[in-house]
């Protein structure tokens, strides 16, 4: 599992994503509240911010806190789309610094859950419906790298953002019924446009999401993120197994 923040809207320092709030994404590292698994998150960080159309992203497999100059290299950066992300491996998944967000082309992506026995019962058959030149791009063995690298394959086969979340879902939840496993797929994707996420899993229970509009850390557009961030009105949760479209105005 991981704890994630997003956004979209008016150009905003990407530094709010990590450091903003008093409940902040930093803190949520150490210290969440709603994790379904775990207790911290402390196997790696990411941010994503969008310079044009194309994708730029920081992020090591360490603990955030051990990164001295990240606020001051987020305070100088602006963006209308921005994905961070820090992370809680998922035990048999490979610790490495590839993972939160992830990036191909003009598409950056999360995944906030995991799929059960991925490695040993589900890789090899999920991986064999990427095409080769996307197949060819896979640079380890990690549940989230396969489920981006499908959500892409579906986007360039013309498929929406939206309907190419589900036919992944789809395809996992298929899978991992057949052999009794479950799975959590709070999948986040985002391009120079928007955001478009799909809040689901295997089980009844997802993990915790909130979205927020007009809240004072980002006035001019919309925050996602796993925990709110401070106590303002303006956080609402996403229900489970819903999708949302975040827009940039």
């Amino acid at each position: 599992m991981c704890r994630l923040t997003a956004y979209t809207g008016a150009p905003l320092a990407a530094d709010a994503l990590v450091f903003g709030g008093t409940h902040s994404l930093f803190e949520q590292s150490y210290a969440p509240r709603e994790l379904l698994q775990g207790h911290v998150n402390a196997d790696g960080y990411g941010v994503v911010w969008y310079r044009g159309a194309g994708p730029v992203r920081t992020g090591y497999s360490r603990p955030i806190w051990q990164d001295q100059d990240l606020r001051t290299l987020l305070a100088g950066t602006s963006s209308s789309t921005i994905l961070t992300a820090v992370r809680n491996t998922t035990p048999g998944i490979p610790i490495d610094g590839g993972n939160l967000p992830l990036v191909h082309g003009r598409w950056s992506f999360i995944l906030n859950g995991f799929v059960e026995n991925f490695r040993e019962s589900h890789m090899r058959a999920l991986r064999s419906h990427l095409p080769d030149d996307l197949y060819g791009h896979l640079a380890g063995s990690s549940d989230s790298e396969t489920l981006f690298l499908l959500t892409v394959a579906a986007v360039q086969a013309g498929a929406s953002h939206l309907d190419a979340l589900r036919s992944v879902r789809d395809m996992v939840l298929e899978a991992v019924q057949t052999k009794n496993h479950t799975a959590q797929l709070t999948m986040v994707l985002a391009d120079g446009d928007g955001i478009v996420g799909l809040h689901t899993g295997s089980e009844t229970t997802t993990n915790s999401l909130y979205l927020a509009r007009g809240n004072p850390l980002a006035p001019q557009g919309t925050l996602l993120a796993s925990e709110p961030l401070d106590n303002h009105a303006s956080w609402e949760r996403v229900a489970p197994h819903e999708h949302f479209e975040l827009i940039v105005m």
